[in-house]
């Protein structure tokens, strides 16, 4: 079924429910059908999927046999009207199978958390025998009786001009009684009947006896002997004398507790989670907007409080998904047992649980300092060791907390308030707390418009490379790194520092990878029929989304392709954190990038966490020093000591080195006499648009030749 429709049945129930159902999205078109549905109608399930009601396949006719409109079919009427169509009777022409076959119809609106009707679902049971009974009746009492005597109806008889009534022994079966144990009358049914049912009942059958119908079927519950009720339908037809007088009511009553049972099934399928057993987010948002009332009502306070479990996906990857559900239905126990009997718990889907704090608290100081000790309670629960499949296993909680009163407009605004703030949680290191601030807001809202510009700035090609010269010990011009700039027409030009986090958060970062790539291509290409630019690389730096891209080698080699550029003269620059990130498949990578002829650098080296092991494994050409250490290399002596060590690591390897950020003359002298082979940074040469690099670049070429 579409994620799209959040209901959700289970097809072996379904398909053993003793009615046909079809289920209608929306649109009204076919959903799901079970297998009494395809033996009443004469479809195949196949057959019915996706038509609408208005579809020429459906053929029904009124109980008179005249044709029926599309409008008043029971899930045209259910839809159009957002409510229950009870008890519709309608004929299903059969040609070849017995001519028309008669449904009794309920049809059954369905609505998601903000009250959007998302579906229809139409019960229908064959009540063709009923109606051919009621037919006959004035012809054949014996036919009549056959048919009765035969059924599981409860069957009774009521003649109205003398008041008296007849029960079948089935009818006093249905209700836990042997035959005229109590008193018969037509007051006997009126006193079994359910309170809540006895105003609605009286008005319906006046108002039928009254009319001009002759059969009707309506639901109530009458009173079992054990003192629990029973449900029924009662279906009945009404003899009219002259005048269209009601003279006599005859017909039966079904026991319809497995329907409602399966009814009850189906709406706590569609409002829980199948794993855990909690309420879902449909049933949450419904829940939190009940409790938001509550508050608006008492001028109260509560909170809601998102959970999820720490490096839950790893666990899963690790372990197994079977494992990962041992561990999601334990921390939905420890939950439920962590709870107080006023708050709600609840599972939004994969390993985020919400609870709903009940608006108690009279301040909104009262209600921080509970939800406070409640998200302490709850990471204390969570925290303890796991026992699981044999092993122990410790979990942590990120928690975000969104506080509510009589002014907060919707369930919705809570969840997102709780849901920043859980993503505040997971930036401070994770297994801790954070309730919303108005800032994270505005931060988020900030972030969001910067994403929208730089997509813009995309389109409008905004976006341009500056060339930073590197040079060799004798500082002459060997390359550049191509660094990206964003020329903005409100900020002016602005540095990567300030857009390519937001860009990574996003597909945009792909999409300016490949731009950069495509760009630099170019200019090798270009730069290839230059003499003073031919013999130049260009470095670019890579992300790890970009690069973890199934395509990424795929994609690489087709812009140089296309292009025309010499792989070899393109260098591409990762950090330490990216080739610590699935190894294997990054390595895998670069060796056949590298083997057509792209070189690769670990651009500011010393500052992540690679291993040494794993170092003699990448195919690289260059390490780069990061600037922070040559800032301090000649005041630091531990600076001065990681430079030398990296450059020595980097001459055991075969590697060349880059220090970047060289700023003085000081720094430049100390990185030479360490040994220190290429150089970058401001003192040399500050980043500048092309044609200024490639007028440096000819410059030097001139003095050269």
């Amino acid at each position: 079924m579409s994620t799209a429709n959040s209901f959700i049945v289970d097809e072996l129930l379904l398909d053993n429910f003793p009615a046909g159902v079809v289920v209608h999205d929306a649109n009204s078109a076919v959903l799901t059908a079970n297998v009494m549905a395809e033996r009443l109608l004469g479809l195949s399930a196949q057959h019915m999927m996706g038509l609408k009601v208005d579809d020429v396949t459906w053929q029904f006719v009124q109980p008179d046999g005249s044709p029926m409109a599309p409008a008043d079919f029971p899930a045209a009427r259910a839809l159009h009207g957002s409510c229950k169509i009870s008890d519709l009777v309608l004929g299903v022409d059969t040609a070849g199978l017995g001519g028309i076959r008669w449904l009794l119809c309920s049809a059954y609106p369905v609505f998601n958390g903000a009250a959007v009707l998302t579906s229809v679902v139409v019960c229908f049971t064959d009540c063709s025998d009923l109606i051919r009974a009621q037919k006959a009746l004035s012809d054949s009492e014996q036919r009549l009786q056959l048919v009765l005597r035969g059924s599981n109806d409860g069957c009774w008889d009521w003649d109205l001009a003398n008041q008296r009534i007849y029960y079948s022994p089935r009818w006093w079966a249905m209700l836990g009684y042997e035959p005229g144990e109590l008193t018969s009358g037509p007051a006997l049914w009126e006193q079994l009947l359910h309170a809540d049912d006895r105003q609605r009942v009286q008005h319906f059958l006046g108002a039928a006896l009254a009319g001009a119908v002759d059969d009707y079927a309506i639901e109530f519950s009458l009173l079992h002997r054990e003192g629990h009720y029973v449900p029924v339908q009662s279906r009945g037809f009404i003899q009219r004398g002259p005048g269209g007088t009601a003279i006599r009511v005859a017909g039966t009553n079904t026991d319809i507790t497995e329907r409602k049972q399966f009814e009850r099934q189906l709406l706590t399928t569609a409002e829980h989670d199948h794993l855990t057993g909690l309420p879902n987010r449909r049933y949450l948002s419904r829940e939190l907007a009940t409790r938001l009332a509550a508050a608006r009502a008492a001028a109260t306070h509560g909170a809601v409080l998102l959970l999820d479990l720490d490096d839950f996906k790893l666990i899963n990857d690790t372990e197994g998904h079977s494992f990962g559900d041992l561990l999601l239905q334990e921390v939905a126990a420890r939950l439920r047992a962590s709870m107080g009997a006023v708050d709600f718990v609840g599972r939004l889907g994969g390993d985020e649980f919400v609870v709903i704090l009940a608006p108690t608290a009279s301040t909104l100081a009262q209600c921080s300092a509970e939800a406070e000790r409640h998200c302490q309670q709850l990471r204390l629960a969570l925290c303890r060791p796991y026992r699981l499949a044999g092993s122990e296993h410790t979990v942590t909680p990120s928690i975000g907390c969104a506080l509510f009163d009589a002014s907060t407009a919707a369930a919705d605004l809570v969840f997102k308030q709780a849901d920043i703030a859980l993503y505040a949680a997971k930036g401070a290191g994770r297994n801790t707390v954070r309730f919303f601030d108005p800032a994270m807001q505005h931060a988020i809202d900030a972030r969001a418009r910067l994403q929208g510009e730089l997509h813009d700035a995309i389109a409008r090609a905004e976006l341009e490379i500056y060339y930073q010269p590197q040079f060799d010990v004798m500082e002459r011009l060997i390359g550049a790194e191509a660094l990206l700039r964003w020329n903005h027409t409100v900020r002016g030009v602005v540095t990567p520092g300030a857009f390519i986090a937001v860009a990574e958060m996003s597909d945009l970062i792909i999409r300016i990878g490949d731009w950069v790539l495509r760009d630099a291509s170019a200019r090798l290409a270009t730069w290839a029929r230059d003499p003073a630019l031919s013999g130049l690389t260009l470095s670019v730096n890579v992300s790890a989304r970009h690069l973890h891209e199934d395509d990424f080698v795929a994609r690489t080699l087709a812009i140089l392709r296309q292009a025309g550029a010499d792989p070899h003269r393109l260098a591409m620059e990762l950090t330490e954190s990216l080739l610590a990130t699935d190894a294997e498949e990054t390595i895998a990578k670069m060796r056949q990038l590298r083997e057509c002829g792209v070189n690769f650098s670990i651009d500011d080296f010393g500052t992540g966490f690679s291993s040494l092991r794993y170092i003699h494994r990448f195919p690289l050409k260059h390490l780069k020093i990061d600037q922070s250490f040559v800032a301090a290399c000649n005041a630091d002596p531990n600076a001065a000591a990681i430079v030398e060590i990296v450059i020595a690591l980097a001459n055991k390897l075969g590697l060349g080195h880059v220090a970047e950020g060289v700023e003085t003359p000081e720094q430049l002298a100390f990185l030479k006499s360490l040994g220190c082979t290429g150089f970058q940074g401001y003192l040399l040469g500050r980043p500048m648009p092309a044609a200024q690099f490639e007028a440096l670049a000819r410059a030097q070429y001139a003095c050269t030749v």
